[in-house]
């Protein structure tokens, strides 16, 4: 008699027979009203009885619902695989034998659901539920007070209640358990009320018969027992339990008249002697029951509430052996776990994992605190160089043993109220103002801490850093957004390679800046604000302009006129750079055959990214395009750079072996600044080379320049390239380029890039002018 059903059991068999003793009395005082009097108090009593098990088992889910909810084990496999988290809910689904478990996301997904089903042989086994990974349909259950509420899955209603699942102030979702209203609850009631009982439901204006324990039972006649129109011959009561909104739930009990009457008749005398002894058992026995049920349930409830608050020190004491007593010692048992597991949970919600230094969190909730006492600080965000490089050429293994080197000497900084690690290679130091340290002073300790070299797996690691500097209240009124200010001013140092860069309002015109193209570009093809100019490279031995360069110009609507340096790299970045060269090509291709009309025979060189020859349609573009546009092979030009071929070499190398074969020029473009090696120059099917500006534009006054440029046109003549100088602004260097065998000249000396329609007139009048400077050479 120790679990909880039997003793709610006998509440409710002792509470039967005192409403009965008192039917009794009460027929025996009144003679006329006795049948009328008995059959009213026995429904009664039956619908107190039905309503007194429900609301408990409504309680006693609510009470277990939150208990679950606060389970570490369910909190740490919430938002892990499906299958974890089922097998946790069929775990706590065994505890109270319940008939449904289901967990349900914060955005309303039910996450898991299990379901008892009874087979054929009338066997019992857990399901997955139907609902599973579908939206739960009941949102506003999920913020309302009340907990428990009727819940219907295809032809199956359930008593469910829902438990929100927290850590700290965030809700993770929620988890609920369920009771069904079926056939076997209509049974039980049968045997305690001894009276016919029916389940009605009403969703959406429908109504329909849940369970009855009468199998010839009808959902008309439920109805009417429902709404106080019992049928003639039968004895019946029915009560909404529950209406919430478009629910609502009924309860139809009913007998046969005549069987009452004739037990009632035949029994009197019988239930009379009974009547004063159970009318003094029923009192002391239901109430007994009734406090021995309720108390533990309402200090198991307000342990929850306590729990839920945040507060795991209060401990719940039961001298209980049933379920209840069992429950509480598991709560106190969660309550210790959950205890030492949340401490752990902030601990690392505030700490990195890598260096046990606090993280980003930490450093805002430590910058919020030095603004609201108004102590003025300096934020020093720190950058490693080179991890990036240790990762991939040592291994992760070694870059963060590196990282975490990096972090003890940081630690040594003194009058450091805050050191923080913000994840990868990036730290942040907080200084105080009243600590009396300059920047420069700072900025000195920090460069000698990483002066000496870092010994690791037997060979020594220089690192440099970076850094980016904000003060507070200089930089930032209200602090809010000095954390960033100083990743704005770190970011600017790595762009321009700068050691430290202190923050001020021009490094966010320029993000800005940038973040508007980046939203720009992709609608600058299709709005055609695109163009093309042209710039001609000069044939040293003729004198006559044979070649021109395609270079991409950006009419904002806004901005005006953007130069490639602003927006190619962005492309690279966003995806475009494929529809930006096609765009390119495809205009160059259109331009020459419009010269060739004109009776200009030009070569024109077109700008090939390291993102195109990644892409695997970019070949059949090209080929497509010159058989659409009848341009030959010959007269088109890819130039690509050094860097193009670097990620993967060999891809590269084999597309553009392909198209040299097919009759297209192959450039280098910007040779001398790249990473190839004389190796790998010697393997690129390449036909010429172009020297990069920062070895031309001096050639008057730098003799190494002239060494430099001297050597690589011996060194592609060699080879069999041609050569190509960018970069001419003045006479002499366009001479002494013609003088050392430099085949094509290109710069500002010579011609400005153009659109088409300024260059054509320059091209048509243009040989009289390179007679005279082939005559010079």
């Amino acid at each position: 008699m120790h679990s909880l059903q039997n003793r709610i059991f006998l509440f409710f068999v002792l509470l039967l027979l005192f409403v009965q003793a008192i039917a009794l009395s009460t027929l025996f005082a009144g003679k006329q009203n006795q049948e009328s009097r008995e059959i009213t108090n026995r429904l009664n009593t039956a619908k107190t009885l039905f309503t007194e098990q429900y609301n408990s088992r409504s309680q006693y889910l609510a009470a277990f619902a939150e208990t679950v909810a606060k389970d570490y084990g369910i909190k740490a496999v919430f938002s892990d695989d499906q299958r974890s988290l089922l097998a946790a809910l069929n775990n706590h689904r065994k505890r109270i034998d319940a008939d449904l478990a289901m967990a349900i996301s914060k955005p309303g997904n039910i996450t898991a659901q299990l379901q008892l089903k009874y087979t054929d042989d009338n066997d019992v086994r857990v399901v997955r539920g139907k609902e599973l990974d579908q939206m739960f349909r009941y949102n506003e259950w999920l913020g309302s007070d009340s907990s428990v509420h009727l819940y219907e899955i295809g032809s199956q209603l359930y008593q469910l209640s829902l438990s929100p699942i927290t850590v700290g102030s965030q809700t993770l979702g929620w988890v609920g358990f369920g009771f069904e209203i079926d056939e076997t609850m209509a049974q039980n009631t049968l045997k305690l009320t001894h009276l016919e009982t029916d389940f009605v439901y009403k969703y959406d204006n429908q109504w329909r018969l849940v369970a009855s324990s009468n199998p010839e039972s009808s959902l008309k006649f439920a109805l009417d027992v429902v709404n106080g129109k019992t049928p003639e011959g039968y004895i019946g009561i029915g009560h909404i339990i529950n209406s919430d909104g478009m629910q609502q739930f009924g309860l139809a009990l009913y007998g046969f008249r005549d069987d009452f009457v004739s037990v009632l008749q035949d029994k009197w005398g019988q239930l009379l002697a009974l009547t004063l002894i159970a009318l003094l058992l029923s009192l002391a026995g239901a109430y007994a029951i009734a406090l021995s049920i309720t108390k533990p349930i309402k200090r198991l409830v307000k342990q929850a509430k306590v729990v839920a608050r945040g507060h795991y020190d209060e401990k719940v004491e039961l001298n209980d052996k049933s379920e209840l007593g069992q429950l509480a010692e598991e709560f106190n048992a969660m309550q210790s776990a959950v205890l030492s597991r949340e401490e752990a949970i902030l601990h690392r919600a505030n700490h990195n994992p890598l260096t046990e230094l606090p993280n980003r969190l930490a450093a805002v909730q430590m910058v919020e605190a030095l603004v609201a006492k108004d102590s003025p600080f300096t934020v020093y965000h720190l950058n490693l160089s080179r991890i990036k490089d240790v990762n991939e050429s040592l291994g992760h293994e070694v870059g963060d043993r590196l990282i975490r080197e990096a972090a003890k000497r940081l630690v040594e900084i003194k009058n450091c109220c805050f050191l923080g690690h913000l994840g990868a290679d990036e730290f942040i130091l907080i200084i105080e103002e009243s600590e009396g340290i300059d920047i420069d002073e700072m900025v000195t300790r920090l460069l000698d801490l990483f002066e000496g070299s870092f010994d690791l797996k037997s060979m020594s690691l220089q690192i440099q850093i970076k850094l980016g500097i904000a003060k507070f209240p200089q930089h930032c009124g209200d602090g809010k957004s000095i954390l960033q200010m100083s990743d704005t001013a770190l970011n600017f140092a790595r762009k321009h390679n700068q050691t430290i860069q202190v923050y001020h309002s021009g490094l966010d015109v320029n993000s800005a800046e940038r973040l508007n193209l980046i939203n720009d570009l992709k609608y600058a093809i299709s709005d055609d604000q695109l163009e093309l100019h042209y710039q001609p490279k000069l044939n040293l031995k003729t004198g006559i302009v044979t070649h021109v360069e395609a270079l991409v110009r950006w009419q904002h609507p806004k901005l005006g006129m953007v130069p490639p340096d602003s927006f190619i790299h962005i492309a690279e970045q966003t995806g475009q750079i494929n529809a930006l060269t096609q765009w390119v090509f495809v205009t160059a291709l259109k331009q020459y055959n419009t010269w060739k009309e004109q009776g200009i025979d030009i070569n024109i060189a077109v700008n090939i990214s390291a993102e195109n020859l990644k892409d695997i349609g970019f070949e059949a573009f090209v080929r497509d395009s010159v058989t659409q546009y009848q341009v030959p092979n010959n007269y088109v030009t890819l130039e690509v750079t050094e860097s193009a071929v670097v990620d993967n070499p060999e891809a590269a190398i084999a597309l553009l072996r392909r198209f040299k074969e097919d009759g297209f020029k192959i450039s280098i473009d910007d040779y001398g600044t790249g990473y190839s090696s004389l190796a790998q120059l010697k393997q690129l099917p390449v036909n010429e080379l172009k020297i990069d500006k920062s070895f031309v534009q001096k050639l008057e006054s730098d003799e190494d320049d002239q060494i430099i440029v001297r050597s690589t046109i011996e060194l592609a003549h060699n080879m069999g390239l041609s050569v190509v100088a960018e970069g001419i602004e003045d006479e002499y260097s366009l001479h002494w380029l013609a003088k050392h065998g430099c085949e094509l000249a290109q710069g500002y000396y010579i011609s400005r890039p153009q659109p088409s329609e300024k260059l054509t007139p320059w091209l048509k009048e243009e040989k009289e002018y390179n007679l005279e400077i082939s005559a010079k050479g």
